[in-house]
C-alpha cells in the first residue's frame, strides 16, 4: 500500500493538537509550581493520592504515547486489542489518573480518524507507518516537560556526593553567603543564587554546558573569565562540572529542608526511621473474604484493599499466567508444547509444579543474575581516561558465577559474604570466593589525572567512593556515598562512618589475574611456573648479552608457555589485603587535608552508638558478616523487595537502593517485615521467597481495570491488579530469538562482542562503561544502565530510534524471516500460518478478527517477495516481534 497523502498526515497532527489543546508542540506552560510531590513523611499507611486533582491533565496528555506498534490498544493494563479507545473513554481515563502516572500504553483517536480518512480499517502496513509519526509526536511534546520534573533520586545523589563537594572546596570561598564579599555578584551556594547569575547574567544554562559561562570560566576558555583565579582545576573535576550540567544541573538545596540539625545528627530521631527498626515477626491479619487469599502474602494485600474498600479484579487467564511467570522467572517465552502441557494439566498444584519447574531452569540464573548484575554495576572494562584504559577479559567468570550461585539457590547471606570477602574465607567454605569478589575487583578504577598531586588524591577518592556506594546501596540501600564530604544531611549518617568503611576498601588490594588452580592440580601448576621463572632468568641473560636470536627464541617459548598456563589455569580478577591501617576523615572530601582518624567499623546508625572496631586484616570479612547478620534491619528487607520489584514492576518501597529520609515509604510495611522474616526463617533461600510470591492470588491477577479501581488507586500502589510491564532489552532480544527458532542457549562463558551477529542470550554481551561499541548502543537505547554506577531499577523510556529499530534493523529482520520460515513450514494455509506464529510469539491462538485481517493482508501471494523487500508474510512477523502483545509482560 501507498503511503499516505500529505493530507492524511495534516490530519493526523491536526486530530493531535485537537485533542492536546494547541496547534503546536513547542513549548509548555508548565511550571514547577503546578505539580505537586508526595511528602517525605507521608505515612505508609496513608489512603492513595486524591485523584481530583485535574490541572495536570494537559501535561499529561502530552505525553501519551500516540501511536504504537500494531495499533494495539491497553485499556490501563487489559490484553491488547485491534479496536480503538473512544476519545471519551480517554478523558475519564485521565481524569482518574493522578499527576504522576503515566498509562502504560495508550493510543489515541487517531487511527480511527485515519481510517475515516480513507474508508477502510487501518491495516498492518498503515499501521507501522503510523508509528513515525506517533513517535515524532511523543518526542516533541516530552521533551518540554522534562526541565520542570522532579530532581531525580540518582540525580540528587550525584548533586550530594559529586557536586556539593566540589562547589565548596573551590568555589564557596568567593561566591557563598560565607565569603567576604560576593565576586562578581554570582553565588553558587543556591540552586536560586546561580539560577539569577551574576554581574554578567546567568553562568549555568541547565543541559547545555557548552553555552553556560561557567565552562567557560573553569576550563580557561577567556582569560578574564578564567576561575578559580588560582589556577586551572583538574581535569576530572572539569568534567564533573560538564557532566552536572549536562544533566540539567540539578540541584536540591533550595527545594528540601534537612531533617537533620546543622549542629549534629539527632541520632534519636534518625534511627526512629522505620527502616532501621528491626523487621517484626507479623501474624496473618484478618480479611473479610477469607476465600481468597491463597497464602500469607495475599491476606496482607487483601488487608491494605478492604481497608480503602476495594476488591481485587479477577484472575488472569492461564495463558497470560503461564506467559508472565516464564518471562519472569527466565526471560524468555514458554515454548507452546509448555503452554499446552499447563493448560492441560488438571491437577490441583499445576501452577506449584509450573513454579518448580521454571526456578529449577538454568534461564533461571541468567534473568536474575541480570538483575543483580545492574545493581554491582557490572561491566567488561574500566574508565577510560586520558592516560589509561584497563579491559577486563576475566569480568564474565564473576558474571557466570552470580548466575551458578543464584540456580544453586546459595543462600543469600552467604551470596553476601562470598561477595565481599570470599577470598578470606576458609578454603573449604571459599566456593568460588576468589572469583566471586569480583563485586570489588570490576568496580571504577580511577587514575590520577596526569600524576599531579591533586590528580591522584581524587583518583583514590573516586575510586574509594565507588567501593563504599556500591556496597551500601546494593546491599543496605543506604545513600552513605553522601556522608563523603560531611555528615549526611537526611540520614543517620556521620562522614566518619563514610571513612569507617573507606578504610575498609584503602586496605584491599586488586589482582589483574588470580589464577585458579584446583588442589589436584597444583603440582602442575608449578611446573609450568617453574618453567616461566627459568625463561624470564634466561630473557635476562640474553638481554645483557644483547643476542637478539636467543631473546626472539625465548619470548616465543614465553608466549607458548603462557598460553598453555592459561588454557589449562583459568583466571579471574580479584583482591586481596593489603593491611589494617585505618583511614583520616578527608576535610571537605580532600584526601590532601587529613582530619582524624576513622576507625573501621559498621555504620552506627545499625550497630550502636559505639561499634566494635575491625580488627582483622582489612576488615572485608567482618563487615561482610555485619552486613549478612540477622539482627541487621535492612539486608533482609533490601532484597525481598527487589524480588518484589521485579516481579511487579515496583517495590514495596519504591526506590529500591533508597530506604533513607528522602526514599519512599513501603506501601505494605507488614507484609515487608513478613517476608524479610520468611526469607531468613528459610535459611535465606531466595528460591523460597519466589514460591511465597508467585503462589499467591495476588501474583495470578489480572491487569484489567475498572473506573472505580482507577478513581481509588491510580498508580496501582494497593495492588487491586497486577501491572503490565514492558520487557527489557535482554527479554525482547532473547525472546525474539527463542521464537524464531535461532536461540544458542549455551550457559557462561567469555563475553559476545556483537549482539547483531550473535545468537546468545543478551546477559553474555560484553558492557563497556566508556568506549561503546554498537551492541552497547542498542543497550543504551532500549534503557540498559549506565554501568559507572549501580543501578536498583531501570525506568523505561519512549523514543522514535527504539521503534525505529523494530522496524530497520537487520537483526529484527532477520529475525522476523526465521520465524517466518519456521511458522510457514510444512503449511501454505494462511489460517494455519498465523494460528501458529501467534502460538509462537505470543502463546496463544489467533482471534476471529486477527484471522480476517491477517488473511486481508496477507493476500494471494504471502510469500513473494518484490525487489528483495520482505514479503507479506515476513512483515506480518516483524510487525508481530514489535507488537505490544510482544513487546509486554501481561
Amino acid at each position: 500500500m501507498s503511503a499516505p497523502p500529505a493530507a492524511a498526515w495534516r490530519y493526523i497532527f491536526s486530530s493531535c493538537a485537537t485533542f492536546f489543546g494547541r496547534s503546536n508542540f513547542v513549548g509548555t506552560n508548565d511550571t514547577a509550581a503546578t505539580r505537586t510531590e508526595r511528602p517525605a513523611d507521608s505515612s505508609a499507611t496513608a489512603p492513595p493520592p486524591d485523584t481530583n486533582n485535574t490541572k495536570h491533565v494537559t501535561a499529561r496528555r502530552r505525553q501519551i504515547i500516540v501511536l504504537l506498534l500494531f495499533c494495539h490498544v491497553s485499556d490501563a493494563g487489559s490484553r491488547p486489542t485491534n479496536g480503538i479507545l473512544p476519545v471519551a473513554r480517554l478523558n475519564h481515563h485521565f481524569r482518574a489518573r493522578s499527576p504522576a502516572h503515566l498509562p502504560e500504553a495508550t493510543c489515541l483517536c487517531v487511527s480511527s480518524h485515519l481510517a475515516s480518512f480513507f474508508g477502510v480499517p487501518v491495516m498492518p502496513a498503515v499501521r507501522r507507518l503510523l508509528v513515525l509519526t506517533g513517535l515524532a509526536v511523543t518526542a516533541v511534546c516530552s521533551a518540554d516537560l522534562d526541565a520542570a520534573d522532579a530532581i531525580k533520586p540518582k540525580d540528587r545523589d550525584f548533586f550530594e556526593s559529586r557536586i556539593r563537594p566540589l562547589l565548596v572546596k573551590r568555589c564557596f570561598a568567593c561566591h557563598s553567603a560565607k565569603s567576604k564579599s560576593i565576586e562578581g555578584g554570582f553565588r553558587i551556594d543556591s540552586r536560586p543564587g546561580w539560577q539569577k547569575g551574576g554581574d554578567s547574567g546567568p553562568a549555568i544554562v541547565a543541559g547545555q554546558p557548552d553555552k553556560s559561562r561557567l565552562m567557560r570560566a573553569v576550563e580557561y576558555v577567556d582569560e578574564d573569565l578564567a576561575m578559580p583565579p588560582d589556577g586551572v582545576l583538574p581535569k576530572a573535576e572539569i568534567a564533573l562540572i560538564r557532566q552536572w550540567i549536562s544533566r540539567g544541573a540539578p540541584d536540591p538545596r533550595s527545594a528540601i529542608a534537612p531533617t537533620v540539625a546543622a549542629t549534629g545528627i539527632d541520632w534519636k530521631r534518625g534511627r526512629a526511621h522505620w527502616a532501621f527498626q528491626p523487621p517484626r515477626r507479623q501474624t496473618r491479619p484478618d480479611v473479610i473474604d477469607t476465600r481468597w487469599p491463597q497464602n500469607a502474602v495475599d491476606s496482607f494485600v487483601l488487608a491494605r484493599l478492604e481497608s480503602h474498600q476495594l476488591r481485587p479484579v479477577g484472575r488472569a487467564t492461564s495463558e497470560a499466567l503461564i506467559r508472565r511467570i516464564t518471562l519472569d522467572l527466565t526471560g524468555l517465552p514458554p515454548a507452546p508444547g509448555d503452554v499446552d502441557t499447563f493448560l492441560s494439566d488438571r491437577r490441583p498444584d499445576s501452577w506449584n509444579r509450573l513454579v518448580d519447574r521454571l526456578l529449577a531452569s538454568p534461564a533461571y540464573g541468567e534473568k536474575w543474575g541480570r538483575h543483580w548484575l545492574d545493581v554491582v554495576r557490572y561491566a567488561d572494562d574500566q574508565l577510560r581516561t586520558e592516560y589509561y584504559y584497563r579491559p577486563l577479559p576475566h569480568a564474565w567468570r564473576y558474571r557466570d558465577w552470580v548466575v551458578r550461585a543464584l540456580n544453586d539457590d546459595l543462600p543469600y547471606d552467604r551470596f553476601v559474604i562470598h561477595q565481599l570477602a570470599g577470598d578470606l574465607l576458609p578454603s573449604e567454605a571459599k566456593g568460588g570466593g576468589g572469583i566471586a569478589v569480583g563485586l570489588l575487583a570490576l568496580g571504577m578504577m580511577y587514575q590520577d589525572d596526569g600524576g599531579t598531586p591533586d590528580g591522584v588524591a581524587i583518583a583514590k577518592a573516586e575510586t574509594l567512593d565507588d567501593r563504599v556506594d556500591t556496597v551500601t546501596r546494593g546491599f543496605l540501600a543506604l545513600t552513605v556515598a553522601c556522608a563523603r564530604c560531611h555528615d549526611h544531611k537526611f540520614d543517620p549518617i556521620p562522614t566518619v562512618d563514610y571513612y569507617s568503611l573507606a578504610g575498609v576498601f584503602n586496605n584491599t588490594g586488586y589482582i589483574d589475574e588470580l589464577v585458579l588452580v584446583k588442589p589436584e592440580a597444583a603440582a602442575e601448576f608449578n611446573t609450568i611456573q617453574g618453567r616461566i621463572t627459568s625463561l624470564n632468568n634466561q630473557l635476562k641473560d640474553a638481554k645483557k648479552a644483547d643476542n637478539k636470536d636467543q631473546i626472539a627464541s625465548i619470548n616465543r617459548s614465553l608466549a607458548n608457555t603462557h598460553e598453555e598456563a592459561s588454557l589449562k589455569f583459568p583466571r579471574a580478577h580479584s583482591v586481596r589485603d593489603t593491611g589494617s591501617a585505618n583511614m583520616r576523615i578527608a576535610l571537605r572530601g580532600n584526601l590532601r587535608k587529613p582530619g582524624p582518624i576513622a576507625p573501621r567499623r559498621f555504620l552506627q546508625a545499625l550497630a550502636g552508638d559505639a561499634p566494635p572496631p575491625f580488627t582483622s586484616g582489612s576488615g572485608r570479612l567482618e563487615l561482610a558478616r555485619s552486613i549478612a547478620d540477622p539482627q541487621n534491619p535492612l539486608t533482609a528487607r533490601v532484597i525481598v523487595n527487589r524480588l518484589w520489584q521485579h516481579h511487579f514492576g515496583r517495590g514495596l518501597v519504591g526506590t529500591a537502593s533508597n530506604f533513607g529520609s528522602l526514599g519512599d515509604r513501603p506501601t505494605h510495611p507488614h507484609l515487608l517485615d513478613w517476608l524479610a522474616i520468611r526469607l531468613m526463617d528459610s535459611g535465606w533461600s531466595l528460591k523460597q521467597v519466589h514460591r511465597e510470591i508467585l503462589q499467591s492470588a495476588t501474583y495470578r491477577l489480572a491487569s484489567t481495570s475498572t473506573p472505580t479501581h482507577l478513581a481509588a488507586d491510580p498508580d496501582n500502589l494497593l495492588l487491586w491488579r497486577m501491572s503490565r510491564t514492558r520487557l527489557d532489552i535482554e527479554s525482547w532480544r532473547d525472546s525474539m530469538l527463542a521464537v524464531s527458532g535461532s536461540l544458542d542457549d549455551t550457559i557462561g562463558g567469555p563475553a559476545v562482542d556483537n549482539l547483531f551477529e550473535a545468537s546468545r542470550r543478551t546477559i553474555y554481551a560484553a558492557v563497556h562503561r566508556d568506549i561503546q561499541t554498537e551492541s552497547d548502543k542498542l543497550l543504551r537505547l532500549f534503557d540498559f544502565p549506565n554501568p559507572r554506577t549501580g543501578s536498583g531499577g531501570r525506568v523505561a523510556t519512549t523514543i522514535p530510534q527504539q521503534q525505529l529499530f523494530a522496524l530497520n534493523s537487520p537483526f529484527v529482520i532477520a529475525r522476523a524471516r526465521e520465524l517466518a520460515a519456521r511458522s510457514a513450514a510444512g503449511t501454505s494455509s494462511p489460517g494455519d500460518r498465523i494460528d501458529r506464529v501467534l502460538r509462537l510469539a505470543v502463546g496463544r491462538p489467533p482471534t476471529r478478527q486477527e484471522l480476517a485481517l491477517g488473511r486481508d493482508f496477507l493476500g494471494d501471494t504471502p510469500d513473494r517477495r518484490l525487489n528483495g523487500q520482505l514479503s507479506p508474510w515476513e512483515q506480518y512477523c516483524q510487525a508481530l516481534l514489535g507488537s505490544n502483545e510482544f513487546l509486554f509482560r501481561p
